[in-house]
């Protein structure tokens, strides 16, 4: 309704915004320990000629149906949430379901090639109608993803090649090692590359970074795989989320593994460079010059400290964020010497934040021009760690930023593109606008944000207001989609 928007939408705004989160803080009265073991549910808001259309859904994963089916939990989940004792008794004598951990389906969302993915960090995707956003089922990707039974949350985009890049990966399970499997897709879903991979020391795998020439990963020092802790797991005495901490025997680093194709006879190439111990979820922006042993690489990322682990603290974002905030640095990689530096920007060193994005059209520069220079973050005001109140743009060229403080929460700053697929090529980097979900506590109401990307500091062209009837719980990822849904499901 006209009367829930406020300010003008943009004419020339088209396409859909995509978001994922948790749908649920409890299961049938159950309470969850954490947010993440929560069920994914898909929002989509679509924007032509001025107009606005809001359409969510959960996405129904086969726990989530059992569960509907039982009114009651059934499964665990992977941050220490427990199906209570009478129900565990009960099904563990009937062996009516396998007691895994319940699979999620929360952590993003994006479109591809006529499919709409829903994504979790350890199974399989699901495809969406996305028209309806109704739930088709897993999908192995034409049986790439069979052995993997993962694809990760995080994609890139080659927009040179015009090619998806996804990730699946699987932790070491006993005496198997952890595999990581890179994967490249064009429009069509056709697989134009295929690497799996066996890499010491890699034991998580949620986003990474692409380049013209190499893919890179972050081998943190806060998750540990062996046979003890895997018994524990197992034992319910704790859990993977729970077990996440910084482990001080466990190396720390960066690994760049070779993309393309590989010469016959020679092996891919992998260099690792050491790093100062952190954890990091989220990687930013990353441009590669040179090539060969002049390669040098400068990327950004969100760095949370040693002291960092998975408490829901005072139920205010997803971590102990109060105690051991995230913070934006820049590395850069020098392949001739192979060293990696670290620095954290003055303008950026006190800002708390997470969930960084960047124009997605501009993973891979097209030249070396449209190099990525801009990134955008969730973040608290200067030396607060939470709430997260402000939407920040960091210009990684000229060291500065701006910010817009809102009166409630901000969520991960979604960019996007006017000019849509032709971003990659054409208009300036931060041609477009920044969707955000917005909270107000004091009234309990959701809304979505518009911002022009080029004057963050002016706050939101228009706000579309949910109200308290239709409060959207906090979300995780989302993405930006040039199109507007109206064709048949795909197949899977």
């Amino acid at each position: 309704e006209r009367s829930q928007i406020t300010g003008h939408v943009p004419q020339d705004l088209y396409g859909t915004f995509l978001r994922n989160g948790p749908g649920l803080t409890d299961v049938y009265g159950t309470p969850l320990k954490h947010p993440i073991d929560g069920d994914g549910m898909v929002c989509a808001i679509t924007f032509v000629n001025g107009k606005v259309h809001f359409r969510s859904r959960y996405v129904s994963t086969k726990n989530h149906q059992q569960e509907a089916a039982a009114h009651e939990m059934l499964y665990d989940g992977a941050m220490g949430s427990r199906v209570p004792e009478p129900a565990r008794k009960r099904l563990l004598e009937s062996k009516q379901f396998g007691m895994g951990f319940r699979d999620p389906a929360h952590t993003n969302v994006f479109y591809w090639g006529g499919k709409l993915l829903a994504c979790h960090e350890y199974a399989l995707p699901h495809t969406l109608d996305p028209s309806t956003l109704e739930t088709i089922g897993p999908d192995t990707l034409g049986d790439k993803l069979k052995k993997i039974k993962a694809l990760s949350a995080h994609y890139r985009y080659d927009g040179v090649k015009d090619l998806l890049v996804v990730i699946g990966f699987r932790a070491a399970v006993r005496n198997k090692p952890s595999t990581l499997l890179v994967l490249e897709f064009d429009r069509e879903w056709n697989c134009q590359s295929e690497i799996p991979l066996e890499i010491e020391g890699l034991n998580y795998a949620h986003d990474f970074l692409l380049t013209r020439d190499w893919y890179i990963f972050h081998i943190t020092p806060f998750v540990k795989t062996s046979p003890e802790l895997t018994k524990l797991i197992m034992q319910g005495k704790t859990s993977p989320g729970e077990s996440m901490k910084y482990y001080k025997d466990s190396k720390s680093g960066m690994i760049f593994v070779q993309r393309g194709n590989v010469q016959a006879g020679k092996e891919r190439s992998f260099i690792f460079m050491e790093a100062e111990p952190c954890h990091i979820f989220h990687f930013c922006n990353a441009e590669q010059t040179g090539s060969g042993n002049d390669t040098v690489i400068r990327f950004g990322a969100v760095c949370l400290p040693k002291s960092f682990n998975m408490e829901w603290q005072y139920k205010g974002f997803l971590s102990n964020t109060s105690d051991a905030p995230g913070v934006y640095h820049d590395y850069i990689a020098d392949f001739m010497t192979r060293k990696l530096i670290r620095t954290c920007p003055a303008p950026v060193a006190d800002r708390s934040c997470e969930f960084p994005t960047i124009n997605p059209y501009r993973h891979v520069p097209a030249k070396s021009s449209s190099a990525p220079r801009f990134v955008y973050l969730m973040s608290g005001q200067k030396g607060i760690p939470l709430p997260f109140t402000d939407i920040v743009k960091y210009d990684t060229i000229s060291e500065t930023t701006v910010a817009w403080h809102s009166d409630g929460v901000v969520g991960e700053p979604v960019f996007f593109p006017r000019l849509g697929n032709a971003s990659t090529f054409y208009g300036d980097e931060d041609d477009g606008w920044i969707i955000t979900q917005f909270y107000r506590p004091s009234k309990h109401e959701t809304e979505f944000l518009v911002l022009d990307a080029k004057r963050i500091q002016d706050g939101p062209v228009c706000r579309l207001k949910m109200g308290t009837e239709k409060h959207i719980p906090y979300s995780f990822h989302g993405t930006f989609c040039p199109y507007v849904f109206k064709h048949p499901s795909p197949s899977l």
